[in-house]
Parts: C-alpha cells; sequence; structure tokens
C-alpha cells in the first residue's frame, strides 16, 4: 500500500511507530555524539546567551528535544558501548573506561552491535571520529559492523598532532592515531574536529540509493584544549580563559553539525534521515580540562552519578514525522536507541540477546510515558537508580577525586521538587531509601 506524504504524515502521528514502519522506506540514520558536553554547554536548554550553539539550536527546532535522557555510564567508553549494544555497560563488558595502548579488548568480538544489525539488513555503516572501545582486532570499528571508519581509536588525541594526548609530556609511551579503516594516516596540522566534519560530509556524498547508518562522535570539548584562533576570537568578550577555550571548542563542533544538516538538505536526504544527537557524558572539572564546561542546573560533574554527570542534552529531528520543536520528559537512556532504531530500520533483533534498551520511539513520536520503570548506573563503588521522581546515589562523589568524594554514604533526592539535588532527603525517607536500595541489590544480583 503506498500512501501520500499527506496520509503517511497523519497515520504516524495518530498510530507512530506502526505505522511509520509499515508505510515509510526505511530511514537514513545519523547520530552524533559529542564529548563532556553538560546540558549548561548548548543553547537550546536554557543558555542562549553564553554557548552559542545555534546549529544545535536549530535542530532541537526542528524535532524533538529531550529533557530525561542519560548517559549509562558518566565517563565515555561504557556509555557509548552502551549505545551500541543495547546493554548496560556490565552486561556488554565494558564497565570502565577502556585502556587506550595498543592492542587493548574493549568491546568484545561476540557482542552484537547496532552497526552490525543495520549492516545485515543492508544499511551502509559508517564511524567518523573517536572510538575508545578497544584496539584488538576484534574490538576495531571494522570488526563491529562499521563498513568504513575514519578517526581515532584512543581515548583522545592533540587535535592538531593527532597523538594520543595522555602520553604527550606526561611520561607515558605516546603513538600517532588517525586511521582510515585499518591505515594510518598523517594529517598533521589539521583541527580534529573539521577533519571529522569534513570526513562524515565525504560518506553523505558518496551515499548509494541504500540507507545508510552514520555515527559522527566528534572529540570535542573533551581536553586537550585546543581551538583554532578564529573561534577564540568569536568569544573574545568572555574574560575567563577556561570558559573561552571551551565555548571555542564547542562552536567549531557547532558548525559541523551545521555543516552535516546541509550537506543532507543539499542531497536531498533531510526528510527521509533520522538525525539524533546526544553527549557522552557531563562537562568535566579535571587538571587537564580547567572548569569552563557548564552542567546547569544539575549538580556534579562527569565520572559522578549526580545528574551533572549523566543527564545529557540530547535531540531528535525527522521533518515531517516527529513533531517541531517539541519537549520529552520522559526518563531514557542511550541503550535505548538499540532497539529503537531496530525495530524502525525494519531490521531484525539479535536473538539470544539480554537488551537492557526499551524501545523510545512512541516517546519521541508521540510523547509516550517511559519506557522503564527504572534506570541503574554504577561507577567502581558508587551506584545510583532513579524510580520515577526518586533518585537514589550510594557513595555519592561530586568529580573525580577523594577530595570530591561525600561524606555521605547515601543521598536521596526528588528530582520534581529538587532537579539540582542541594537537598538530601534520605533522613526524612528511610522506606524509600530501603526500597531503593534493594532495587539496586537486585539489580547487581542479576548482572554482576
Amino acid at each position: 500500500m503506498q500512501l501520500s506524504r499527506r496520509d503517511f504524515l497523519a497515520c504516524s502521528v495518530a498510530a507512530g511507530v506502526a505505522r511509520a514502519q509499515r508505510y515509510t522506506p526505511r530511514p537514513n540514520v545519523v547520530v552524533i555524539i559529542s564529548d563532556d558536553q553538560g546540558m549548561g554547554d548548548i543553547g537550546c536548554y536554557g543558555h542562549e546567551a553564553d554557548p552559542l550553539t545555534p546549529h544545535l539550536d536549530a535542530l532541537a527546532a526542528s524535532g524533538v528535544r529531550l529533557t530525561g535522557f542519560y548517559a549509562n555510564a558518566p565517563m565515555c567508553s561504557p556509555t557509548r558501548a552502551a549505545f551500541l549494544t543495547g546493554r548496560h555497560p556490565l552486561r556488554c563488558g565494558v564497565p570502565f573506561v577502556v585502556d587506550s595502548s595498543p592492542g587493548v579488548v574493549g568491546l568484545r568480538g561476540d557482542e552484537v552491535t547496532l552497526a552490525e544489525v543495520l549492516r545485515d539488513a543492508g544499511y551502509r555503516t559508517g564511524l567518523i571520529g573517536k572510538w575508545h572501545l578497544g584496539s584488538a582486532p576484534e574490538s576495531l570499528p571494522n570488526a563491529q559492523g562499521f563498513r568504513d571508519f575514519y578517526g581515532f581509536r584512543s581515548g583522545c588525541i592533540d587535535y592538531f598532532s593527532h597523538r594520543f594526548y595522555w602520553g604527550l609530556g606526561a611520561g607515558k609511551p605516546s603513538f600517532h592515531d588517525l586511521w582510515r579503516n585499518g591505515e594510518e594516516i598523517d594529517e598533521s596540522g589539521e583541527y580534529a574536529t573539521h577533519l571529522i566534519t569534513r570526513e562524515a560530509k565525504r560518506f553523505l556524498a558518496e551515499t548509494g540509493d541504500g540507507p545508510f547508518f552514520l555515527t559522527v562522535a566528534y572529540n570535542a570539548p573533551h581536553y586537550p584544549m585546543h581551538a583554532p584562533k578564529q573561534y577564540l576570537e568569536r568569544f573574545g568578550h568572555v574574560d575567563d580563559p577556561e570558559r573561552k577555550m571551551h565555548l571555542a571548542m564547542l562552536a567549531a563542533m557547532d558548525d559541523g553539525v551545521g555543516e552535516i544538516i546541509q550537506t543532507l538538505e543539499e542531497r536531498g536526504l533531510r526528510d527521509s534521515t533520522l538525525v539524533f544527537f546526544f553527549s557522552d557524558n557531563g562537562a568535566t572539572i579535571e587538571d587537564r580540562a580547567g572548569e569552563g564546561g557548564r552542567n546547569t542546573p544539575y549538580r556534579g560533574y562527569k565520572f559522578s552519578l549526580f545528574e551533572g554527570g549523566i543527564r545529557m542534552p540530547a535531540i531528535a529531528s525527522w521533518p515531517g514525522i516527529l513533531p517541531a520543536g517539541k519537549v520529552r520528559d520522559g526518563m531514557c537512556a542511550g541503550f535505548d536507541l538499540f532497539p529503537a532504531l531496530v525495530k524502525l530500520c525494519s531490521a531484525e533483533m539479535p536473538a539470544g540477546r539480554t537488551l537492557d534498551g526499551r524501545d523510545i520511539w512512541p516517546l519521541l513520536v508521540d510523547g509516550a510515558r517511559s519506557p522503564h520503570e527504572s534506570l541503574f548506573w554504577k561507577r567502581y563503588d558508587q551506584t545510583a537508580v532513579r524510580r520515577g521522581d526518586w533518585k537514589l546515589i550510594v557513595n555519592p562523589m561530586l568529580a573525580l577525586g577523594d577530595e570530591n568524594r561525600l561524606e555521605e554514604k547515601v543521598f536521596l533526592a526528588n528530582l520534581a521538587e529538587d532537579p539540582g539535588e542541594q537537598r538530601n532527603l534520605a533522613s526524612q525517607h528511610p522506606e524509600i531509601v530501603a526500597d531503593l536500595e534493594a532495587l539496586i541489590h537486585q539489580w547487581e544480583k542479576e548482572l554482576l
């Protein structure tokens, strides 16, 4: 059955994903991921005067802005693994940051990724930018379902020399880390953010008639804090040098998002492409990054299970299919993209796999309630659960380092009344603490 576009739109709004799947050709999918970008680092979340992210703001205006979206971890490798597998980091074997040394296994070869599932369904698959899920042969992007890969394998690189950053000047081994598929390439002197944008546009320019799944994983605004002069000059009015650098890096990435959207429009692909943007974790205050990032209005930073470490900006846009300018506050997370996209793209769910993610397409298209009763997080001995408006953190910390660990052993907040988690209600509601601790123990027993 072939419907007119007007009739199709009416059907998709009225019936959501079922009719969208039945009558729509499989959409192209572009997922854009930023690195260490907090909620206070994007204009459309109420910070228009500072970050200056007009292209991300325009993307939000064209689609759905999520206010209850979470990373599955307060750090990059586990978040990325959860997105690609639809499984919690503990279940898919990437609970911590993956060692960037050459030859390290990160994501195991027996995991089934979103790229593999969509590839097998006839999609051209590509990853541009940061990987950080292992450099052993079984863990590399091309072995995990991506036909095309351009980027770096480690956790972070110098933006201009493209060398593994942690080794520079730290007495540790350093190495060049820029690849096209299995071939090491040298583009020294070129700004990494611009290279990622260039290669994303190249991928889109080379697409044929079939559908594609492209992940664009920017390393901005992750340290090292590097930006071209012209971007620093945009923020000459900002006195704080750390904030100025952070904003400049964000602006370069935001311009890249704009170029990607423009390329889709020029190729006539925008109306057939779902674009989803999210950040992998909150802004950091590590010494090597400074304190330029913002997680406003939330408390905590990268590595923390307070909202500032895990509650992320996220935007979904598909003109004519998703409503424009809507806000969805339902609780959801990165691993939910796996089942949502597999179903939307008419692919086959992997057999015999336990998925932790849930299909969030009804939430996106119709504003349906969250598919989750609870969400869980774990980083070493720091654990958290959110059930409804209540959130409990066990062994809470604000940021990386012992000096940022709180004295309280448990922290209970009602996020509807106190989204900034400023008041610990544990002593006032011991029965809720006990219930949520029991949930955590049950969850850990299943996964550990």
